[in-house]
C-alpha cells in the first residue's frame, strides 16, 4: 500500500504544474456539485414521503369530517323529535348538503386502492340511507300531532342499526388508513434518518475534500515561490553581471552575436548597445595584436570549445574612434540557456600603475623611514615632557611646602604676639599654598592622561566602585546606590577608577546638603556600556554646561567652596583617550546625570605600540 501511495504521490509531482491546478480546482467544485445533486435528490424522496404521509391525513381528517356531520345530523333529528323547534334542524341541514360532497371526495383520495374505494362506496349506500331516514322522522314530525306510536319506535331502531353499521364501516375504513399511515410516517422517518446520515457523510466528504484542496494548494504556493525565488536569483543573477559589473559584459548567443551590452561595455568600447547588437563579438577586438590573433584561433561559432571556460586571455581592444588598449577576456561558465557570458577588463591603469609601482614602493620606503624617525622622535619627546612634567611639579612643589611649614613656625613663635587678623592671613596664606598644591598635582595627573602604559586586565566594575566609594568615605547621611547589576569587562582600570571616583566626588562635594542620593547604573549598547552617575544636588544650567571640562574652570569663586576644576577636564579627557564620550544631562535645581560610554575592547595604545616594536 505504502508502494502505491509513493508511486501515486510521484506520478502526481511529475504532472505539469497548470494540471495539478486544475485538479486542485476541480477537486472542491466536484464536492460542491456531487453534494448539490445528493442534496436534491434526498429532499426530493423525502419531499414525496412526506407528501403521501399528508395524503393519508387528509383522507383520515374526511373520512372523520364525514362521521361527524352524519352524527351532527342524527343529533339534530333527535332534538326536533323531541323539542318540535326547527332550530335543531340546521345540523341535519347541513349534513344532508355536505356529505355527499365529502364521501365523493373521500372517493377520489381513493380511487388508486380498490379495496378503499369499495369501502367509500358502501359508506355513500350507508349514509344515503341514514340521511332518508332521519329525512322521513322530520316528515312525521311535522305530519303528527305530537303522540309517539309503536311504528315511530320502530323505525328509529331501524335507523339506528343502519347508523351502528355506518360507524363499523368507517372504522374498518379508518384502521387500514391508519395503517397505510403508519407505514408510510415509517418510510418518512427512514427517508429521514438517511438524508441526515448522508448529509453527514456528505459533510465529511467535502471537509476532507476541503483538506485536501488546501493542502494541494500549499505545495502548490510552495512550488511556486521556489519557482519565483528561483527564477528571482536567476533574474537578479543576470542583471548583476550585465548591468552592474563593473566590467564590460555582453552575453553571446553559440553562434558567437552579440546579444546583450552592458553600460560598463558601453563606456569602455565608445558603442551604444543599439550599434554592436547582432555584431560578431570579436569585432570588438584588434586583430593585429599576436595576443588577439592567439584568442581568434577559436571559431566564433563554437565559444564552447573555448578550454577550460573562464580563463583569462590578455588581448587588445578597439574602440569606435579607433584606439586601442589592452584588456582582459574570460568567458565565464554562467549559461543562460545556450548562451555564454564574455567579460571584458580594461587593464590600461593597471599596465600604467605597475610603471608606476616601483618608484612608488621606493617612495613609500622614504616615508616610512621618516616615519619611523618621526615616530622615535615623538617617543622621546613625551619621555621628556612626562620628566619635565615630574621635576617642575616636584620643583614648584618643594619651596611651597617650605612657605607653608616657615608660616606655620612664625605662628608658633609669634603665638602670644600675634593679632587675630594676622593669625586668619597666616591661615589664608597656607590654604592658598594648599590650593596650588593641588593645582599642580592635577596639572601633573592630566597632563598624564592617556600617556601611561596601563595594563588591560579583567576589571569587575561592580567591585572597582564599591572600593572607590569606600576610599571617597562619604557622609553616613549621603545615599550611594548602585541601581543595575554593573559589568566585567576587559579595560585599564587605573583610568576608569579614576573616571568614577572624580564623579562620585564632585557629586558629594558640591550637594547642597549633606543628605543626598547617588544612582550608579550601567547599559549595555552591544560593543561599548553606558554607565550613568545621577545625583539630586543643585544641578547645573544649560550655558555652564560647556565650561564644566575646561582645566581650573569652576562655577563658583574658590573662596566660596575651595575647588581645583580640574576633575571634569581630567575625566573628560581620560574617557576621550579611551574612546568613549561623556554627557551631561541637568537643569538648575533639578540634579545632574553625567553619562559616559567605555569601549568592550580597550583603544590600542600607540605610542606603547611603537616602543614595544622598538
Amino acid at each position: 500500500m505504502k508502494s502505491v501511495w509513493q508511486q501515486l504521490k510521484n506520478y502526481w509531482y511529475h504532472l505539469p504544474i497548470e494540471y495539478r491546478g486544475s485538479v486542485v480546482i476541480a477537486i472542491p467544485l466536484v464536492c460542491l456539485m456531487g453534494s448539490v445533486v445528493t442534496y436534491t435528490l434526498l429532499r426530493q424522496r423525502m419531499v414525496e414521503a412526506q407528501s403521501y404521509v399528508e395524503y393519508t391525513n387528509q383522507v383520515l381528517a374526511k373520512s372523520q369530517s364525514t362521521l361527524i356531520s352524519l352524527l351532527n345530523a342524527e343529533t339534530g333529528v333527535r332534538g326536533y323529535y323531541v323539542s318540535k323547534k326547527p332550530l335543531f334542524l340546521e345540523p341535519y341541514q347541513s349534513a344532508s348538503k355536505k356529505i355527499g360532497s365529502d364521501l365523493k371526495e373521500l372517493e377520489d383520495l381513493v380511487r388508486d386502492r380498490p379495496d378503499q374505494e369499495r369501502q367509500v362506496r358502501l359508506l355513500n349506500q350507508l349514509a344515503g340511507a341514514r340521511l332518508a331516514h332521519l329525512q322521513s322522522l322530520v316528515r312525521q314530525v311535522d305530519e303528527s300531532n305530537g303522540a309517539t306510536t309503536p311504528a315511530d319506535i320502530d323505525r328509529m331502531l331501524a335507523g339506528k342499526q343502519v347508523m351502528d353499521r355506518f360507524r363499523s364501516e368507517i372504522g374498518k375504513f379508518e384502521a387500514e388508513e391508519q395503517r397505510v399511515l403508519k407505514i408510510r410516517a415509517e418510510i418518512l422517518k427512514d427517508q429521514q434518518d438517511f438524508n441526515a446520515t448522508a448529509m453527514w457523510y456528505g459533510i465529511a466528504l467535502s471537509l476532507f475534500g476541503t483538506i485536501l484542496t488546501i493542502r494541494l494548494l500549499q505545495d502548490l504556493t510552495k512550488e511556486l515561490r521556489d519557482r519565483e525565488i528561483s527564477l528571482r536569483e536567476s533574474r537578479s543573477l543576470i542583471e548583476a553581471i550585465v548591468s552592474n559589473i563593473v566590467d564590460g559584459a555582453i552575453v553571446v548567443n553559440p553562434q558567437g552575436q552579440i546579444e546583450t551590452f552592458n553600460p560598463a561595455a558601453e563606456q569602455m568600447f565608445g558603442y551604444t548597445a543599439a550599434e554592436v547588437i547582432g555584431w560578431e563579438w570579436q569585432r570588438l577586438l584588434s586583430e593585429e595584436d599576436e595576443a588577439t590573433r592567439k584568442l581568434l584561433f577559436y571559431l566564433p561559432c563554437a565559444l564552447s570549445e573555448l578550454t577550460p571556460t573562464g580563463q583569462i586571455v590578455q588581448a587588445v581592444g578597439r574602440r569606435k574612434n579607433g584606439e586601442v588598449f589592452p584588456l582582459e577576456v574570460s568567458m565565464n561558465n554562467i549559461e543562460l540557456d545556450d548562451d555564454r557570458i564574455a567579460i571584458f577588463r580594461d587593464i590600461s591603469a593597471r599596465t600604467q600603475a605597475a610603471s608606476a609601482l616601483a618608484a612608488k614602493a621606493v617612495e613609500m620606503a622614504e616615508l616610512n623611514n621618516s616615519l619611523i624617525a618621526s615616530n622615535l622622535s615623538l617617543s622621546h619627546s613625551n619621555r621628556e615632557l612626562d620628566q619635565f612634567a615630574y621635576i617642575t611639579s616636584h620643583d614648584l612643589k618643594a619651596p611651597l611646602r617650605a612657605v607653608a611649614s616657615l608660616s606655620e613656625w612664625i605662628e608658633e613663635d609669634l603665638d602670644e604676639h600675634i593679632s587675630p587678623e594676622t593669625r586668619a592671613q597666616m591661615h589664608l596664606l597656607r590654604s592658598r599654598i594648599y590650593r596650588m598644591q593641588a593645582l599642580l598635582n592635577s596639572l601633573l595627573e592630566y597632563s598624564r592622561v592617556g600617556r601611561v602604559n596601563t595594563p588591560v586586565i579583567t576589571v569587575d566594575v561592580q567591585r572597582l566602585v564599591t572600593k572607590v566609594i569606600d576610599a571617597l568615605a562619604p557622609p553616613d547621611t549621603f545615599t550611594i546606590k548602585i541601581t543595575t547589576s554593573l559589568p566585567t569587562l576587559q579595560a585599564r582600570q587605573q583610568p576608569l577608577e579614576q573616571v568614577f571616583s572624580h564623579l562620585i566626588d564632585n557629586a558629594i562635594r558640591h550637594h547642597p546638603t549633606k543628605v543626598g542620593i547617588i544612582e550608579i547604573s550601567a547599559k549595555d549598547l552591544g560593543d561599548r556600556y553606558e554607565f550613568a552617575i545621577a545625583d539630586d544636588g543643585d544641578g547645573i544650567e544649560p550655558q555652564y554646561q560647556k565650561r564644566i571640562y575646561t582645566i581650573f574652570q569652576t562655577l563658583k569663586a574658590r573662596d566660596l567652596q575651595e575647588n581645583i576644576g580640574a576633575g571634569l577636564a581630567i575625566v573628560k579627557k581620560i574617557v576621550t583617550a579611551e574612546g568613549g564620550t561623556i554627557e551631561l544631562q541637568s537643569l538648575a535645581g533639578k540634579g545632574a546625570i553625567f553619562r559616559f560610554t567605555w569601549p568592550k575592547q580597550p583603544v590600542i595604545d600607540k605610542d606603547n605600540t611603537i616602543a614595544q616594536a622598538q
